[in-house]
């Protein structure tokens, strides 16, 4: 009786020694907002030539396994990308100049990320699920609600971007199309004053006398204005 009693005892007063640690050990809120600050002056550090930032939304990063030290910064949708950049707050206030905090940083590509609304901390609070690709684990944010319309225009910006991407590659595909199309039909030449047998043949990348084959000709006499066949359809 007194073994069971001893279990109980401990199953109750490990929650409360869970959320006891959790006091002691939690940043607090000012080194929060410090940490974000840090994180939104290293932005510009990352960026690459000429590379600019769309939109910010402040976030937090909050692992299971460290869920009394988040880690807090900004995710910035770019021209060219998604980039996290964050700091846990008490690895700002541990900081000496001797040694700078360690940012944790992650980039996904726009024509790759899959960005999809979620509920974090136990499905309370809003954010965001950011991944590199549908098979890929996503990274997992939580972004307050005074932030939702940085959020909003964050997941816009990379829809957008995500669109253009997807515009260009379907334009490429279809000019690859048509220079195809192109390659497989004959190509003419009406001759000009001053043209010749031998000039037109190196001017398309022929001999001489396939260009007379293909067009029957039984001399190099030409006149201004005759089409020539110089290449055959494919």
């Amino acid at each position: 009786m007194k073994g069971a009693f001893r279990v109980l005892a401990a199953l109750l007063l490990l929650p409360a020694a869970l959320i006891a640690l959790g006091f002691v050990t939690h940043a607090p809120r000012s080194s929060a907002r410090a940490a974000r600050a840090a994180a939104m002056a290293q932005l510009p550090v990352l960026l690459d030539e000429r590379e600019r930032v769309a939109e910010v939304t402040p976030a937090v990063r909050r692992p299971w396994w460290r869920y009394f030290h988040p880690i807090t910064g900004v995710l910035a949708a770019t021209d060219r990308r998604l980039i996290w950049v964050g700091l846990a707050p008490r690895a700002l206030i541990e900081w000496s100049s001797a040694e700078p905090p360690r940012f944790e940083v992650t980039t996904w590509s726009y024509d790759s990320a899959v960005v999809a609304p979620t509920r974090v901390l136990l499905g309370v609070s809003p954010g965001l699920a950011v991944r590199e690709s549908p098979e890929a684990e996503a990274m997992r944010f939580a972004v307050r609600a005074a932030d939702s319309a940085s959020r909003r225009v964050v997941v816009a910006t990379l829809e957008r971007r995500q669109a253009e991407i997807r515009a260009a590659a379907e334009a490429e595909r279809a000019e690859q199309e048509r220079l195809a199309w192109l390659a497989r039909q004959p190509v003419y030449h009406t001759v000009q004053r001053g043209d010749a047998v031998s000039s037109i043949a190196a001017r398309y990348g022929i001999t001489p006398d396939s260009l007379r084959a293909m067009n029957s000709l039984t001399s190099d006499r030409i006149r201004v204005g005759q089409v020539l066949l110089v290449k055959r359809g494919g």
